[in-house]
């Protein structure tokens, strides 16, 4: 693993059972999880059969163009409407697609209190490639060095950077600086790709009862990919600490994240620029 100090041997701390991804996983391993996404992505996929609910994706065609690059580290980003926004917004692949690229799928950062809280839990979760990810933590845990190793490996990983789920009433947040530490651990440069979900919550409610929706339309917009190559130059060419330019790196992809958000309609114009104001960027 890479990236902290502490002993890795030991399990995260509040992360109650042992580390669920093997260093090296069998073939009997990717089986397995290879099965717990296809059950996932089928299982998904019911909540848009036959037109029950309607799902629209903008773009999609440079998300695959992506995908098709098994050399280059992916990290996409969204908002984060819904509980099951992972892995709902996934279906806007095909099921062949999905099998094209299964190598690829995405791991993904999921709350430990919430998805592995019991060991069946945790070990179907982590065949579903989602990470334990324990709140105050911070940025130097296991599943986010879990996630560098991923990205070191030239995989996809997806975070949602707000941290928790947002509805469209509330204000922006401020982006949690673990993405920072993503791009910057990278040992190459990855392709960073805004994702912008409208709808998600009509499918899902944010509030119990919880059970699904019908008779609504998800949109899915991909957004333009960006590298951040320069501004991690130019960094650390500066006199910065590692916060500070966590923090630089962050505001930078938050800023693009909420710009999309904004030329989609979900967001007033300016609020890119309003959480900056906020929340001062660091002088460089």
């Amino acid at each position: 693993m890479s990236g902290t100090m502490r002993d890795k041997t030991n399990d995260v701390q509040g992360f109650r059972f042992a580390w669920p991804f093997p260093k090296k996983p069998s073939l009997l391993y990717r089986i397995k999880s290879y099965m717990t996404m296809s059950l996932v992505t089928s299982v998904s996929k019911l909540m848009f059969l036959g037109g029950s609910n309607k799902l629209i994706c903008h773009n999609k065609e440079t998300f695959v163009k992506i995908l098709e690059n098994p050399n280059q580290p992916l990290i996409t980003v969204s908002n984060h409407r819904s509980n099951i926004d992972d892995p709902l917004m996934w279906c806007i692949l095909k099921f062949r697609e999905f099998w094209r690229y299964k190598d690829r799928n995405r791991y993904t950062l999921a709350a430990h209190n919430i998805c592995f809280t019991k060991q069946f839990h945790t070990t179907m979760f982590s065949l579903g490639r989602c990470v334990p990810c324990v709140r105050g933590e911070g940025v130097y845990q296991k599943g986010m060095d879990f996630c560098v190793d991923m990205l070191n490996d030239n995989k996809w990983v997806h975070i949602f950077p707000e941290g928790k789920v947002c509805t469209l009433e509330s204000e922006p947040l401020r982006f949690k600086w673990g993405i920072g530490r993503l791009v910057m651990d990278a040992k190459t440069d990855p392709v960073i790709l805004p994702v912008w979900c409208k709808e998600m919550e009509k499918v899902w409610p944010t509030q119990p009862p919880y059970y699904p929706k019908f008779g609504n339309t998800v949109t899915v917009h991909i957004g333009e990919p960006f590298f951040l190559s320069d501004l991690k130059k130019t960094v650390l060419s500066k006199s910065l600490t590692t916060e500070q330019m966590r923090k630089i790196i962050t505001d930078e992809v938050q800023t693009r994240m909420y710009q999309l958000g904004e030329k989609v309609g979900d967001l007033p114009k300016g609020s890119s620029l309003e959480i900056l104001r906020k929340n001062p960027p660091i002088e460089y």
